[in-house]
């Protein structure tokens, strides 16, 4: 039987898998999760809740790496001008390590 329903509820998945960087999301409770973009859209089947928990925990170690990456990239800038001076007489190594960092 189809399910206009259903079928609105898997385009809004399938949204929040691909595009999951462009959206807010907010932790209900356990046993819902809220995607607000414009409107609310809860998915309310268990096996829907599982996926969305699991790609929500995608997104949380994704940024954690994004937030990680970026800090040791900072700490490497900082420490780039020191590190200069080891390799001012072979300027060709500190170069790459420059094109590295940014």
């Amino acid at each position: 039987i189809f399910n206009p329903y259903n079928l609105d509820i898997n385009i809004n998945l399938i949204k929040t898998i691909n595009n999951y960087k462009d959206y807010s999301y907010l932790y209900k409770s356990l046993n819902k999760l809220v995607l607000y973009k414009g409107n609310f859209t809860t998915f309310s089947s268990l096996f829907k809740i599982t996926i969305v928990k699991f790609n929500f925990k995608i997104i949380l170690i994704d940024k954690v790496i994004s937030i990680a990456k970026k800090y040791n990239i900072e700490r490497i800038k900082k420490n780039l001008v020191f590190k200069s001076r080891i390799f001012s007489n072979n300027s060709k190594y500190f170069k790459y390590i420059l094109k590295i960092t940014y």
